[in-house]
């Protein structure tokens, strides 16, 4: 992008993803909307005269950008594509930072966050609602069984409401019927995150960074109700965009501390075809095929390699996907994992082809 942005929004129209608000490296909210042409490769700023808030939503309806909530302000603002223009819509009376929104049959639901009514302390909200585009209103429905910010997805008339923060990062998936109105069932993922971005492919709806783990990548299928996390060499980010487009996960922005200034310019894409989640699928069984046991009297093992003794860099990652330490270590060479406390854990590194690796440890 022109510059690193965190706590964005994003929608993808045709060939466009766009990308909405946020904070920026030096510190001030964008009030500008980038627009990436796929096809082309390149970025063009399209409007510049936002109103200023981060952690904003973002939907998409007939070819104009609805874009809402967040911290700066409750106004709801209609970016018309075809004009270039910008008008007003219904205020959010129950406006919040860091929510969750998504879009389906005209209507745009949103769920959840923080900072409710502009509250002087952070305050979690429950609040469900949806904005009904025809008749420009905001409608209360059934609030949500935890209150927290959050991030969720709509597939086959379901809203999936994934993880999220209210003082700690949340397992949970909540799961709301749009033709009962119900909220109907809850799932507990193997590894809390928050601070993550989602973008749906099919049945399958992909969870990207995180507070905690930025490295966390992985996919929930609504079919199975079964979260599988993925390998990756996906540049570590929070508080991103993320949007699917053919079979390609592209990720955008985020940051990595609480400062302005580690927001990140890039762009990144990957391969999400059935083919591709294959190969990881069965790389993730290695693992349980690969598996080292240490005790008091061995507190290391070794990695052979008849090739060569090079230094490596390895990160070892909780079995559900916590980060825990980060080091290096040489091949043939012991391998010292004893300020790991007694647990089983991923050891996660990239051979001299460059392609992940991972170890069970069980100490």
């Amino acid at each position: 992008m022109s510059g690193g942005r965190g706590a964005t929004a994003s929608v993808i129209v045709n060939d466009n993803i766009y990308v909405s608000n946020g904070y920026q490296e030096k510190a001030s909210d964008a009030k500008y909307i980038e627009k990436y042409n796929i096809t082309d490769n390149s970025w063009s700023v399209l409007n510049a005269t936002l109103l200023p808030k981060r952690f904003a939503n973002s939907e998409t309806y007939n070819n104009k950008i609805y874009i809402f909530n967040g911290w700066g302000n409750s106004h709801l603002e209609i970016l018309d594509l075809a004009t270039n223009t910008i008008t007003k819509g219904a205020v959010n009376r129950s406006y919040t930072g860091n929510a969750g929104s998504a879009i389906y049959n005209g209507r745009i639901y949103v769920f959840g966050g923080s900072g409710l009514n502009g509250a002087a302390t952070t305050k979690f909200s429950n609040t469900f609602q949806y904005y009904d585009i025809a008749s420009n209103t905001w409608n209360p429905l059934p609030n949500m069984p935890t209150a927290r910010e959050t991030r969720g997805k709509i597939v086959n008339d379901k809203l999936y409401v994934i993880g999220g923060f209210n003082g700690t990062s949340s397992r949970l998936i909540n799961v709301f019927d749009l033709n009962t109105n119900l909220w109907i069932n809850q799932y507990t993922m193997p590894a809390a995150i928050s601070g993550h971005s989602l973008a749906v492919s099919d049945n399958k709806i992909f969870m990207v960074g995180g507070y905690n783990n930025q490295s966390f990548l992985a996919y929930f299928d609504t079919t199975t109700n079964k979260v599988h996390q993925l390998s990756s060499n996906m540049i570590p980010r929070r508080h991103a965009a993320a949007e699917v487009y053919n079979d390609k996960l592209y990720v955008i922005g985020g940051s990595t501390t609480f400062l302005t200034s580690s927001a990140i310019k890039s762009i990144q894409v990957a391969d999400i075809s059935e083919s591709a989640l294959s190969a990881d699928a069965a790389n993730e069984d290695q693992v349980y095929k690969t598996k080292v046991y240490t005790n008091a009297s061995r507190d290391g093992f070794v990695i052979s390699n008849k090739n060569n003794s090079n230094q490596f860099e390895y990160t070892i990652y909780s079995i559900d996907g916590k980060y825990i330490i980060k080091g290096f270590a040489y091949y043939n060479k012991n391998i010292d994992v004893s300020k790991v406390p007694a647990g089983t854990y991923i050891f996660m590194y990239k051979n001299e082809k460059g392609l992940l690796q991972k170890v069970k440890i069980v100490r």
